[in-house]
């Protein structure tokens, strides 16, 4: 057992066969990280920033919508009827902007998730 720990001369140098195998391994090892690492979809000011935007966008179009409603019950003596439907029109079209947009952003997520288990496989 004592000969274990026994060293004739200094420790041998790694030849140049061993130092490409390391080199080899060390760059497969950091493309592995890079592709197993999170990838940051969006910083918290970007989400506040296009939330605020889809908020703003469905109070507009139901306040348009009023409007004109509002505009055509003055014109056509109405009453409250077309100032009720062209709010309804109004408020779902800001929703239907809104489903629109979720919509996207779930189909970018469905194709990178897809895209980094293709390239997990390959």
């Amino acid at each position: 057992m004592a000969d274990l720990f026994e060293h004739e001369g200094p420790p041998s140098l790694p030849d140049s066969a061993d130092k490409r195998d390391l080199e080899s391994l060390e760059a497969r090892l950091e493309a592995a990280k890079a592709r197993h690492e999170p990838e940051v979809r969006q910083s918290a000011s970007s989400a506040l920033a296009q939330g605020t935007r889809h908020a703003v966008e469905i109070a507009a179009t139901t306040l348009v919508g009023g409007g004109i409603g509002w505009m055509l019950d003055r014109w056509l003596e109405t009453g409250p009827w077309m100032l009720l439907l062209f709010f309804l029109l109004g408020l779902t079209a800001g929703f239907w902007n809104l489903l629109k947009a979720v919509n996207a952003e779930a189909k970018a997520v469905r194709e990178a998730q897809l895209q980094k288990l293709n390239d997990d496989q390959g």
